[in-house]
């Protein structure tokens, strides 16, 4: 629900960018294609297509990575982004469940797929740097051995 603009409110600009945040990550994507141009020479495309979220502490870490992302033709956000140009993946090592829970479908991925990627000189499958693997993508669960008993042996109060 937005706020209706009251009759004194000056235009401060941000409105036609949809607000203030919409403001600071066109910004900061204008930054980004600045570091692109300036800071690195383009070496391939293997990210094209790609845009990563570097969430927490990371080896590289965040600036490294995009500085990757910059040099291989990908996207780097500072902000999970839907618009035009979505995140398509998490850069993380380590994530509470509740913040998995939060980021939607987006596949979280260790920071080795990048590493490891730029080292095949190719896009490699990230599905095998799953930070978490299984399909609810909370915390492993625990694999119980379950012991049959014969149905016939009921349990008795003797002693032997």
């Amino acid at each position: 629900m937005s706020r209706k603009p009251r009759k004194n409110e000056e235009d401060n600009g941000f409105a036609a960018w949809g607000g203030y945040m919409e403001a600071k990550k066109a910004k900061l994507a204008e930054q980004f294609s600045k570091v692109t141009v300036e800071l690195t020479n383009k070496k391939s495309d293997i990210f094209n297509g790609i845009a990563i979220l570097v969430n927490g502490y990371t080896k590289p870490g965040a600036d490294e990575l995009k500085i990757f992302m910059a040099a291989h033709g990908g996207n780097y956000h500072l902000y999970q982004n839907q618009g035009g140009c979505p995140t398509t993946h998490i850069i993380a090592t380590n994530l509470p469940n509740v913040k998995i829970n939060q980021l939607g479908n987006i596949p979280v991925v260790r920071p080795e797929w990048i590493v490891d990627s730029i080292s095949a000189n190719k896009l490699l499958d990230f599905k095998k740097y799953l930070l978490y693997t299984n399909q609810s993508r909370t915390q492993p669960k625990l694999n119980f051995t379950v012991i049959e008993k014969d149905k016939n042996t009921f349990p008795t109060n003797e002693k032997k």
